[in-house]
Parts: structure tokens; sequence; C-alpha cells
């Protein structure tokens, strides 16, 4: 029995990209390392967020989904903790704030003051955020060198995007146009936050927005009353 000549007909690289897009410049180790523990701390404080109005949010599909989003949070941080640690020696720094601007975005949304507001910042703002920050990490990165990241960017896309959706369709339910409108200039914050930052990856150049705390203004007090809808 012969087998056929498979030389110039399959697909190379075990089809994890062409010969071309393996040859393409890349991200520096450091540069990589950096965006991901962007990504990494985005992660941790969305967990944080979730988990902290599990207890007191009244609506419970409202529960259901800030469980289920923390779930999913927690197990990307876990990833992302995994793959820098392969491109790292200790200690990782994954501790160390990585913009003080990001700190207050976090913050500012930790401690918004309504559901409507919360919805608004994670699901409009935040993750939107890291959908586009990861798919930027996609074109940059070297897909070969770098393929580890890669798939663990992907997995995380699928559920980034799958929270989105959901988060989106929860406000178009429940929010306004004027609810909406009343957010407007905390919205605002939020956004100057981001572009002081350079971006949520950082890649951008940094803005010089004037920004202040408002609904961080004060320490954030957990809400330990679990509550129910009617």
């Amino acid at each position: 029995m012969t087998t056929r000549n498979p030389s110039g007909n399959l697909p190379p690289l075990a089809g994890v990209c062409t010969l071309e897009e393996a040859q393409r410049p890349g991200l520096p180790v450091e540069e990589c390392v950096r965006r991901l523990k962007r990504f990494h701390y985005t992660l941790k404080r969305l967990h944080q967020v979730f988990n902290n109005r599990i207890s007191s949010e009244p609506v419970y599909e409202l529960k259901m989904a800030f469980s289920l989003h923390s779930h999913y949070c927690a197990e990307h941080v876990a990833a992302l903790r995994k793959r820098i640690g392969e491109m790292r020696e200790p200690p990782l720094g994954l501790e160390t704030l990585p913009d003080k601007h990001l700190e207050v975005f976090f913050d500012e949304i930790l401690a918004a003051p309504t559901t409507g507001e919360l919805l608004l910042g994670v699901y409009e703002v935040a993750l939107p955020a890291l959908r586009d920050a990861l798919r930027q990490h996609l074109a940059d990165t070297n897909p070969l060198a770098d393929h580890p990241s890669v798939r663990l960017i992907r997995f995380a896309l699928l559920e980034i995007n799958e929270m989105i959706a959901l988060g989106q369709a929860s406000n178009d339910s429940l929010l306004d146009t004027d609810q909406r409108a009343e957010t407007e200039g905390w919205l605002d914050l939020l956004n100057n936050c981001l572009s002081n930052a350079g971006g949520l990856d950082g890649t951008a150049e940094p803005a010089q927005q004037s920004v202040g705390r408002q609904h961080s203004a004060k320490p954030y007090q957990y809400d330990s009353a679990p509550r129910r809808d009617a």
C-alpha cells in the first residue's frame, strides 16, 4: 500500500497559522506580559464586582447572571496567571496596580449605587473595552510564538462576548432613555479613566482628562443584606 505525497498540500504548522503569518513580527515577551497583566487585573476586578453584588441584587435573573459571570472571570484570571508564570520567573508582580486610572475605573463600577449604573458600567464600558483589547492582542502578537496566549484569549473572547450579549439585553429590558441619560456624566468619567490609562491595554497615548471620583469618593461598603424581588 502506498500513500500520496503530502508535500505542498497539507496545512503547515499543525494548522496553527500559515507560514506567512508565522514570519510576521509579533510582540516582545515584555510587552506581551505587560498586556496580559492588565487583562488579569481587569478580570480580577470584574470578579470582585460580580461577587459583591450577588447578595444585594434583588432581581433573580441578574443574581444568576452575576454568579455565572463571576465564575467565568475567576477561571480566566487563573488561566492568565498560569500563562504569565510560564513567561516570567516569580515574583510575577500580579498584585502590582498596573495603572492608577484603572483602579479608579473599577472602584467606580464597584461602588455604583444602582443596578442600572452597574449594568452600564460593566456591560457597556468595561467588558467591551476588554473584548477590544483582547482582539488587538490577537492582531498584534505572533500566532505561532505566542500560541498559548492566543488559545487562552480565543476562549476568553467566547465567554466575554456571551457576557456582553446578556448584559446588553438586560440593559435594553431594564433601562429607558431617561435612565441612560442620567448616567451620561458618570459614563464619561469611566471613559476618561480608560483614556488616561492609555486604553485598557495601555497601548494608546495616555490622555490628560480631568478625573474626579464620584461614587467611589467614599470608601466602598459591602452590602451583605440578601434581597429578592417580589
